[in-house]
């Protein structure tokens, strides 16, 4: 007997004893860190957007406005003179305050390099170059809209260094050269200038028309006189020559037309960018601004949060111009089908999502469990489309077609990944969206931009790294996969000491703490996601899910620090940022600057009404609400059985704790508000689902 209880006690001891991991472990333990380094490395340490060159310096230049023009006419229409002014050109994002940007919203934005808006308000002339109704008006609006823009701030810099400012067209173009008393030093109409030579300093040339008339045969017509009027147009060879088209047809939210040349010598063609949109082909209309003090060398005021558009140097010039306009002219059509088609792709997920939750609260679990996978696989279809010309294809196709290849995808995984278990179908495609992301953002966002759940830059809230929705999505799919392993592993529990054999439960949260770290350098990193709220609700989240699987208790205070040290890392990685030059910037080192500027009440407060103004304004907010409403109505109702039923599965406890704080500090620090939990239960409820309802077997009659 001694002998057996000794025999025991060695047994014990052996259990209890670290074992080293075995080969195979070890390899995939140095690739993953390998992966984790050179991502982090890569994200941190090289640029944000394509390498570029600035325009100028120069002494003249030119901004030939022509309200209205899109990619599409001039394609269609022959047009030398404009196409002169289009050596380097990108699509235009014109939006200002509102969905809609009227022409003299497009003059005060271009103007104060800062969106502006000014509803309601004519251009009534004063001293024959001077609009003062204008500047009061849209200084009053800026005051209200929390922006810091300053209207006339491109004016006020320009005559403050000597630079003479001239507009030649309608009144509204005052705005855009303005100074802060609403005047220019020159204005005439655009007869009374016709044959006068440009003079030395800044030049606004309007051919105004375009935007009251979307009828072809008016628009060719137009452009043709507008061709003759250019090629009359005396501009010095060494000017500064940019195209705007500062609003877009009847004031739509589409792109227009953007173009530059720095000497009239060049004709290879090429493409814009600016540290505002970190991609080549984007610019906005608040960078124009920025772009002209600099070709002055007068450095852009605070006011200005617009940035300097420069032109790529990235071998995109290996095209002629006719190409060039082909493609942007493609690129402008895939810009308005996406938001087209963002309604109704968005709406079939939300009810895929509802019928897949009510079904499992009515005790359908086959229909529940039979919609899971598909509402699972819905965003990562939704996403890739961007692989393909889906622009090209009609709406109604679309529409249909995302939900089809996501039914194909969800029996696939069923059928392969089924015999794991009832939970892995849908974990599958979860892993797969997660990686999806994880990828396509690291390898420069292809996907994030121009598909139906990703941005779009007729809003231009962000052309590159992670929109709010795309971060709601893939911190969700970062918490499921975290949890995963505890769903494989039956030997996990939350109040094992952290002290384990190495084994499933510290190989299971070694792999959480992978996942959490990869999905925050995708998040935080100038190149790729730059995302401060995001930052900010994915480190605490995943120091909390592997605390959690470790053993350790969370109270207010490891809560507390684990906030504080997310803040620290937040104003690390911002003041790495920051000490990049201004044109490789992101978001991350723009608020800090704000910050030290003190200009950072301002954004969050800016942020905070715009996160209170989604909650009220839209049907789907008071809809989501009202689920979430009746979802804890049931909860508590069931709370027996819920309990019972988290104590059972350990891995959906820590499941619900990382989503819970995912979803409210994105609530909470992001200007989408309600969206960014909203998208979030396109991954959660398919989880949920597949974690708590079992598969029912048809009983044979």
């Amino acid at each position: 007997m001694e002998a057996d209880a000794a025999a025991n006690d060695e047994a014990d001891r052996d259990a209890r004893r670290p074992r080293r991991p075995a080969a195979g472990t070890t390899v995939v333990l140095v690739v993953a860190v390998v992966v984790l380094l050179v991502s982090a490395v890569r994200g941190f340490t090289t640029g944000s957007g394509p390498t570029s060159t600035s325009f100028g310096p120069a002494e003249t230049a030119v901004i030939v406005s022509i309200p209205g023009l899109r990619w599409q006419d001039l394609v269609a229409t022959d047009t030398p003179a404009i196409d002169s002014y289009l050596g380097r050109a990108g699509v235009l994002s014109v939006r200002a305050i509102g969905p809609e940007t009227d022409l003299l919203e497009g003059y005060l934005t271009l103007g104060a390099g800062n969106r502006v808006e000014a509803a309601g308000v004519s251009a009534d002339l004063v001293d024959g170059r001077c609009v003062p109704g204008v500047l009061a008006a849209a200084a009053q609006s800026a005051l209200d809209d929390l922006n810091g823009a300053e209207p006339g701030a491109l004016g006020a810099s320009l005559r403050e260094a000597g630079v003479r400012t001239s507009v030649r067209g309608n009144a509204d173009a005052i705005a855009g050269l303005m100074g802060v008393d609403g005047c220019v030093d020159a204005y005439s109409s655009l007869a009374a200038s016709r044959g006068v030579p440009i003079e030395s300093g800044v030049t606004l040339v309007e051919l105004a028309g375009l935007e009251g008339t979307d009828l072809s045969a008016e628009r060719s017509e137009l452009l043709e006189r507008f061709d003759a009027e250019l090629a009359q147009l005396d501009v010095p060879a060494a000017a500064l020559a940019m195209l705007v088209a500062p609003t877009a047809i009847f004031d739509r939210a589409e792109v227009t037309v953007f173009g530059v040349r720095n000497d009239a010598s060049e004709t290879r063609p090429g493409s814009v960018v600016s540290s505002t949109t970190r991609r080549a082909d984007y610019v906005t209309l608040a960078d124009v601004a920025p772009a002209v003090l600099a070709a002055f060398g007068i450095e852009a005021p605070d006011s200005m949060n617009g940035a300097e558009v420069r032109g790529t140097v990235d071998g995109s010039g290996d095209v002629d111009r006719d190409a060039q306009q082909w493609r942007l002219a493609d690129l402008a059509e895939r810009v308005e089908f996406r938001d087209r088609a963002v309604g109704p792709v968005s709406v079939v997920m939300v009810v895929l999502m509802v019928l897949c939750g009510v079904a499992a609260l009515g005790r359908r679990p086959r229909l529940a469990r039979t919609l899971a996978p598909i509402v699972a696989a819905y965003p990562t279809v939704a996403f890739t489309t961007g692989l393909v010309d889906y622009h090209q294809l009609p709406l109604n196709f679309v529409v249909v077609m995302v939900p089809c290849v996501a039914v194909v995808m969800a029996s696939v995984a069923v059928s392969g990944f089924g015999r794991f278990g009832a939970w892995a179908p849908v974990g599958a495609l979860i892993v797969l969206h997660w990686l999806v992301q994880v990828v396509d953002v690291m390898s420069g966002g292809h996907l994030q931009i121009n598909t139906p759940l990703g941005y779009t830059p007729t809003i231009a809230g962000r052309f590159q790294g992670y929109g709010n929705l795309s971060f709601g999505l893939v911190g969700a799919s970062a918490v499921v996969v975290a949890v995963m392993g505890m769903h494989a592993s039956h030997r996990i529990d939350a109040t094992l000491p952290t002290t384990v054999a190495f084994g499933a439960t510290r190989r299971v949260w070694w792999v959480a703490a992978w996942v959490g770290a990869m999905t925050a350098v995708a998040v935080a990193a100038p190149a790729y996601g730059s995302d401060v709220g995001g930052t900010l609700a994915i480190v605490p989240t995943f120091a909390v899910i592997v605390a959690m699987m470790a053993g350790y208790r969370i109270g207010w205070r490891r809560l507390l620090v684990l906030g504080a040290g997310s803040v620290m890392l937040v104003a690390a990685l911002g003041a790495l940022d920051l000490s990049r030059p201004d044109e490789s910037r992101t978001h991350l080192g723009r608020f800090l600057d704000d910050l030290l500027h003190g200009d950072g009440g301002l954004v969050i407060r800016r942020k905070m009404r715009g996160n209170l103004s989604i909650l009220t304004s839209s049907f789907w907010s008071y809809l989501l609400i009202a689920a979430v409403v009746v979802g804890s109505a049931v909860a508590w109702r069931h709370r027996p059985a819920l309990r019972s039923a988290l104590l059972a599965r350990p891995g959906l406890r820590v499941f619900v704790a990382g989503f819970a704080m995912v979803a409210l500090l994105g609530f909470g620090l992001n200007d989408s508000g309600i969206a960014v939990p909203a998208i979030m239960l396109a991954i959660a409820v398919p989880w949920v689902v597949a974690s708590m309802i079992p598969i029912t077997r048809r009983t044979v009659r």
